[in-house]
């Protein structure tokens, strides 16, 4: 059950000045006390949010350009060592060349050395043989005959006969 009491509200103008001035008066205290270090605060946390975000931004771009940096330092160095590997490989194949080109002139020199040596033993040979053949020629001729062929005049004669067959 509800019970309805009427009272009347009578309102004072002198409360409620009283009253407005307290309440004006704290909001005034709690702005200085309380609202503004909070706006203060959140100011200085905006503001340090943005710098945060400024320095991310900074280091995000710095980092690119080192990057970048990076890439050219490797790709400048990979081009030195493109370089000399060339280098290096020019220099072995002309030290390979000046190898082959001395070792062909060696070969050239011990192979005319070695024809020049297998002509002399083949005339050394040749005059041997020849010698023989005047030596067993006249010792056949003896025998025919039965005189002997012993005078330098008829070595010589036979020494040419042989020359002029074809022994040399």
């Amino acid at each position: 059950m509800l019970v309805s009491l009427s009272i009347p509200v009578s309102i004072s103008l002198s409360t409620l000045i009283v009253e407005l001035l307290i309440f004006l008066g704290t909001v005034w205290f709690m702005e200085l006390l309380v609202f503004r270090p909070i706006r203060s605060a959140w100011a200085e946390r905006d503001r340090r949010i943005q710098e945060g975000l400024s320095a991310s931004d900074q280091s995000r771009d710095e980092m690119k350009q080192a990057r970048a940096e990076v890439q050219r330092i490797l790709t400048e160095g990979r081009h030195h060592a493109q370089q000399q590997i060339d280098a290096a490989v020019a220099a072995g194949a002309r030290a390979r060349d000046e190898l082959v080109e001395r070792a062909t002139e060696e070969f050239r020199r011990q192979l005319d050395s070695a024809r020049e040596e297998i002509r002399g033993e083949r005339e050394q040979a040749a005059a041997s043989l020849q010698s023989r053949i005047v030596d067993i020629a006249l010792l056949a001729a003896s025998r025919v005959t039965g005189q002997s062929f012993d005078q330098p005049q008829v070595r010589e004669l036979a020494a040419s006969v042989v020359t002029q067959e074809g022994l040399q």
